[in-house]
């Protein structure tokens, strides 16, 4: 079933058998026109067929259909100029880079300094505290050596030695010696007396009370008898 006023087949072929040869003649030429007129011609090997448009042939070698190639405005010496300044902006860039990352390094390393220097006030300060404690130890010592009560003597001198070490781990220095010359800067005079011999400079003939320093601070000089 075909719609109305669309030729068939046996239409055509009803109404061919009505034409006059000449008529059925003329027909066959123009359908054979019309064939050529549709039929694409091959195209051989390295030619783009006719059918193919410009804008078609231009998107096919890689170029955008209707687009012009557009020329910049600006000189070589602008150019130039916009170049200059960028890489002139780019050594600037650079530079504010190096400085931040040396102020970095510089607070890095001062704030070690200072969390180091922080953590050797806090062991002082405990040394410090801890002083006195030495010098009622010392005392115990002295009083144990003279007990008849050796195990006594033993554990006093076991504890003072733990201790003692402890402190020494902690970078305490016992500041106890006798016959080096006289520092005002780790040594406290309470008295002078005169030398047996010639001396060049003062030292320290007897100690009173021990003295302590942990690094370069010293915590407590050591109270000592000059000889000059």
């Amino acid at each position: 079933m075909t719609d109305a006023g669309e030729p068939t087949p046996q239409d055509d072929a009803n109404e061919q058998g009505q034409r006059t040869p000449h008529e059925q003649q003329a027909a066959a030429a123009y359908a054979a026109n019309s064939a050529a007129a549709t039929t694409v011609p091959d195209a051989t090997e390295g030619e783009v067929p006719d059918i193919i448009e410009p804008a078609d042939a231009e998107a096919a070698r890689g170029g955008h259909a209707g687009v012009e190639p557009v020329e910049d405005p600006r000189s070589r010496e602008e150019l130039r100029a916009e170049l200059t300044a960028a890489e002139t902006q780019r050594d600037e860039f650079l530079d504010d880079l190096r400085r931040a990352r040396a102020e970095f390094e510089n607070f890095r390393k001062r704030t070690t300094r200072e969390s180091a220097g922080q953590r050797d006030l806090g062991r002082a300060d405990v040394a410090t505290a801890l002083l006195e404690v030495l010098d009622d130890l010392d005392r115990t010592l002295e009083a144990a050596g003279q007990s008849a009560d050796e195990t006594l003597a033993k554990g006093v001198d076991l504890v003072a030695d733990k201790l003692v070490r402890t402190l020494r781990g902690l970078g305490l220095e016992r500041l106890d010696e006798v016959g080096v010359p006289f520092d005002p800067n780790l040594h406290e005079a309470v008295s002078q007396q005169p030398a047996e011999e010639a001396v060049e400079h003062p030292r320290v003939a007897q100690v009173f009370r021990p003295g302590y320093r942990m690094g370069d601070r010293v915590l407590r000089p050591a109270m000592v008898v000059v000889e000059q």
